[in-house]
Order: structure tokens, then C-alpha cells, then sequence
């Protein structure tokens, strides 16, 4: 399989010549075919080059998952432009500081989750933004372009031939998107990545899970995520086969959806998976033409897929590794793979991409089994981070290996197995402690727990650092401390065995919803001040403590 020197406008104009009358997506009952979303997003990129939209331009998309958004999504980069996509959930500090870090010039906002106003937070901080030049509705930008395909209202031979001159400048290494992440810093990063990084993805990932025009795809994670960019809007787009959009997530509408509409691939996270097998009406609803999906984002154990795997017998879930810095995934079990191998590891190297397990220490690769960084090189690797300098001459080797800033290893078949986050390793007594092994350890004790977080808090400057245990369970019910940390010492050895454990009300997420490990420990740290050994119910969100 060779790598595509293609952009997203050659691969979208392929559609709508190959399949012109197929269908693109499915959105609130409405279909869009190929030809439909080539022609009219050529109308709404010809409205954004009169304002000046032109190549390399950072234009910001803000809005929940919508036909709109995605037909925006494809206006912008035929232009040439950036498309720099801003997650739904964010409010005024977090947008304001975003859109002044990505030197967003132009934004165009949708529809939110209902409870942000967009429209009113744009106004107040417009002012305070001299970058931000412009900003637009891009539901009304989408409703005049349909307006004019709907009427055949033809388009003057300038705009036509400024639209194709346009698209003739675009070359595939060209980034074509910021996507943002979170990390160590405060504010999230922006994330560059190329046609070239994320069309060869889609379709590699494609190849090895075996879709094919004949599928049908649910797309319900966020398309602001390189998870739902890639794995959703682009695979479709690789492999030509229709879509249905969810705004949000819900379990019980994504099995009406995929009875309705036969979906045969549905994408996700660990987290929509289990809401939806649990879902009360799991069962009432016909899902079995849901044959394949991918599974990334966050960690499994081996038990919770072989439960996932026994209550979706007929579907193949293909565990993955990967990060919005590699566009995303890197991993990936083969469609085959036995479910040992798919319930244990997190694949294998796709085509094209070289994997290794680093030893910082003594610079070498490690051996199989030996715990090192995960590090790769190849077309999947983002051009680095918007605006910061800095970040990008750790991020990469100077023999241009990215690192991923997390731990794992290899098996001697190349299946890789992570082990934790760098950052979240806990040094004790010079032992490095993986969280993720204790985590799973205590979700053992108890189907109650429904949550489990381990973070490592400087108490004794003796010991470095203690372990410090969260939990969450269902509906608030009670666990005992010395019970589970007794639980926990017939496991593992004594000095993985926390010290402190603390009930928890919420999991306090980040900008861009993933678990908050910098609110965790030093709101931790703040608490253990005053901890006796007792049961503490604590709102790491309130920063208040009751017994």
C-alpha cells in the first residue's frame, strides 16, 4: 500500500466524481450526497475567499456536531485556509485564550450545547482579540450556499477560476488543520497536521479494519477531536461510504440509530461503550449489522473487553494506540487478531510507521517485555505545535523520532502494550509506580467502583511521594478504606498499596475533557494538610472537603 500525495478537496472531488448520487451523511433525516457536499461547499469556500479567506489563514470553527460544521469543515481547507477547530464545550476564558494563542483571524461559530452563548462571548472579547479580524454565523453561511445550489444560481467565471487557482495552490505536506490537545502547561496546545498526515492515516486505518464503500458509519465523537476528524469525518471520506451524524453521544440514540440506519461501523471510546451496554434498554434494540469499530482514547482492561466482547458478540472492536500529535492512531490489532491479542495489547504498527520502545537512560531500543517510551516516526507525525517553540524541540528526538511522552512496551511480535503517562509515574522509595496497574486493581474490588484515578502527592520528602487513591462509585455507595487497601496489598506489593483514599463526587475533566491530573494532586495536596483515617467524600470541583 503507497502513501496518497493527495488534499482533502482532490479527495472530496474524487468522491463526487466516482459516486456522485451516494450517500456523503445522514443528518436529523436528511442526506447529503457526494456530489451535494463537493458542489456546495465549493459555493461556501468561493463566499469565504471574498472575505479575504485565502491559503494559510487561521479561520476558527466553533460549534457542536452539525451538517453545517462539516460542510464548513471542507469549505474552509478548499480555500486553502487553517481550519482551527475549537472544542464546543469552551467558555470565555478558554476561547479567548485559544483563539489569541492560534492567531485565529476569522471564526465561525454554530450551534452549542445550549447552555453557551457563542454569538455573546465572541462580542465581548472581540475587542480584546486584534487578530480576530472577522467573525460569521457559519449556519447562515450554509443556508446561502444551499439556497444558491438548491436555485442552480450560477457562479461568476472570476469567483470560479480565484476557487480553483486556490485549490491548485494547496499541496498535501500543507497543514490544512490546529487541532488541540491538552498537556503539561495550562493551556491546551495547537496541533498541526497536514492533508498528508491525515488522509494517509484514514486510510491506512481503513485498510486494516477492512471498510469498504458498503459500510455505513455512526459518527458521534466530537468532530473537534482528532478521533472523530479522523476516524470519523475522513475515514468516510477515504472510503466513500455514508455517515450518520449524532450531535452528541447518547446511548440509547446511537442503538435506534444503528438499528435505523444498519450502521455496520461505529467508532468510540471506551466510556460510550460501556454506557451503552449498560444501558437500560440494551437488547430492546436491533444492533447486530454493527460488525466493526475502533476503540481508542483511554485505557481498557483485559476484563472490561472480554465483558464489551460477550455482550457485542458480533462485532469486532479493534483496540488502538495513538495521539492528536500523531493524527491519530500509530496501533492498531489486526482485524483478526484473536481476542487475547485484542483484549491485552494495543496492536501493532501501522503500515508506514516505525515504533519503538526507548530506554532513556542508556540511549538504546529496548528489548521485548522492558518498559521504555513509545516514540515513532513517519508520515503520521504531526509538523509540530502552533506557536510554541519551545514545546517542539522536546517533542521530537534530534533524529526526528516523535515522543510520546508515554511508557510501554513490545511483545517479540510488535503488539505494543502500555504501562502509563510519564508524567503520571509515581516515584517511591526509587521505585517508579505505574498508576494504571494499581487502577485497575481496585475496580477489581468492587463492581461499585466505576471509577478509579492514582496520583502521587509529595507528603514525606523522605518517601517522595505517597499514594494518593480516588474513587467513584455508583450512585455514592459506600466503600470501606482499610477493606480496599487490604484488597489491594493481596495484589500488588506493599509499597504500591496507597496510603490515602478519597471518595469522590465528580471526575474533574479539562478543556477538552479529559481527567484533570494537575486539579487532582494539588487539590490532593490541599486535603491531606488536614487527613485523618476516615472516609472522605470530597467535590474536587467545589475544592470542598466533608466527612
Amino acid at each position: 500500500m503507497s502513501l496518497l500525495d493527495v488534499t482533502i478537496a482532490d479527495a472530496l472531488t474524487n468522491n463526487s466524481q466516482r459516486y456522485p448520487n451516494s450517500i456523503a451523511y445522514i443528518f436529523e433525516d436528511i442526506s447529503y450526497t457526494w456530489r451535494e457536499l463537493d458542489e456546495i461547499t465549493d459555493i461556501m469556500a468561493i463566499k469565504l475567499i471574498s472575505n479575504n479567506i485565502k491559503k494559510n489563514i487561521h479561520v476558527g470553527i466553533w460549534s457542536i456536531n452539525s451538517i453545517e460544521q462539516i460542510f464548513t469543515i471542507f469549505a474552509v481547507v478548499k480555500t486553502g485556509a487553517i481550519a482551527t477547530l475549537f472544542n464546543y464545550s469552551y467558555k470565555d476564558l478558554e476561547i479567548r485564550s485559544l483563539l489569541s494563542h492560534s492567531h485565529t483571524e476569522y471564526l465561525l461559530y454554530g450551534e452549542s450545547t445550549g447552555s453557551i452563548d457563542y454569538q455573546d462571548i465572541i462580542e465581548k472579547n472581540h475587542n480584546k482579540l486584534p487578530k480576530l479580524k472577522s467573525y460569521d454565523n457559519l449556519n447562515r453561511l450554509f443556508k446561502e450556499a444551499k439556497n444558491e445550489y438548491d436555485c442552480k444560481k450560477p457562479q461568476t467565471k472570476e469567483s470560479l477560476n480565484k476557487l480553483i487557482k486556490a485549490k491548485e495552490a494547496i499541496k498535501s505536506e500543507d497543514s490544512a488543520f490546529i487541532l488541540f490537545t491538552s498537556g503539561t502547561t495550562h493551556m491546551a496546545k495547537g496541533v498541526l497536521l497536514s492533508h498528508y498526515n491525515l488522509l494517509n492515516d484514514a486510510m491506512i486505518i481503513s485498510e486494516r479494519m477492512k471498510f469498504t464503500k458498503k459500510d455505513s458509519m455512526l459518527i458521534s465523537m466530537p468532530i473537534f477531536h482528532c478521533s472523530g476528524l479522523t476516524c470519523g469525518i475522513l475515514i468516510g471520506l477515504m472510503v466513500g461510504m455514508p455517515s450518520v451524524i449524532m450531535r452528541k453521544f447518547n446511548s440509547e440514540t446511537a442503538m435506534k440509530f444503528i438499528e435505523k440506519y444498519k450502521i455496520s461501523v461505529f467508532n468510540v471510546v471506551p466510556s460510550m461503550l460501556f454506557l451503552l451496554v449498560r444501558d437500560p434498554n440494551f437488547g430492546k434494540y436491533d444492533i447486530s449489522s454493527w460488525k466493526s469499530g475502533i476503540v481508542a482514547g483511554s485505557g481498557m482492561t483485559n476484563e472490561k473487553y472480554l465483558e464489551l466482547a460477550s455482550k457485542l458478540p458480533q462485532t469486532y472492536l479493534q483496540i488502538g494506540y495513538g495521539q492528536t500529535e500523531t493524527s491519530p492512531l500509530i496501533t492498531l490489532a489486526d482485524y483478526d487478531d484473536d481476542i487475547d491479542i485484542k483484549s491485552k495489547t494495543l496492536g501493532k504498527a501501522l503500515p508506514h510507521i516505525e515504533l519503538r520502545i526507548w530506554d532513556e537512560k542508556n540511549k538504546s531500543v529496548c528489548p521485548p517485555y522492558v518498559t521504555g517510551e513509545i516514540q515513532c516516526k513517519g508520515f503520521c507525525c504531526m509538523k509540530g505545535y502552533y506557536n510554541s517553540p519551545d514545546q517542539n524541540k522536546t517533542k521530537f528526538t534530534e533524529d526526528g523520532w516523535l515522543k510520546t511522552d508515554d511508557c510501554g512496551y513490545c511483545d517479540e511480535n510488535g503488539y505494543l502494550y502500555f504501562v502509563d503517562r510519564i508524567n503520571n509515574i509515581i516515584i517511591r522509595n526509587g521505585e517508579n509506580i505505574s498508576p494504571v496497574e494499581i487502577e485497575c486493581v481496585i475496580k477489581k474490588y468492587s463492581e461499585d467502583i466505576t471509577e478509579a484515578l492514582i496520583v502521587g502527592v509529595e507528603v514525606d520528602s523522605a518517601f517522595q511521594e505517597e499514594i494518593v487513591a480516588f474513587i467513584k462509585t455508583e450512585n455514592g455507595k459506600e466503600i470501606d478504606n482499610g477493606k480496599l487497601k487490604s484488597f489491594v496489598s493481596k495484589k500488588l506489593a506493599n509499597y504500591k498499596v496507597p496510603k490515602f483514599v478519597f471518595h469522590l463526587e465528580e471526575i474533574p475533566l479539562n478543556s477538552i475533557g479529559k481527567i484533570d491530573y494537575k486539579l487532582i494532586k494539588r487539590k490532593a495536596k490541599e486535603v491531606l494538610d488536614n487527613y485523618q483515617e476516615q472516609n472522605f467524600t470530597i467535590n474536587l470541583l467545589a475544592g470542598e472537603e466533608e466527612r
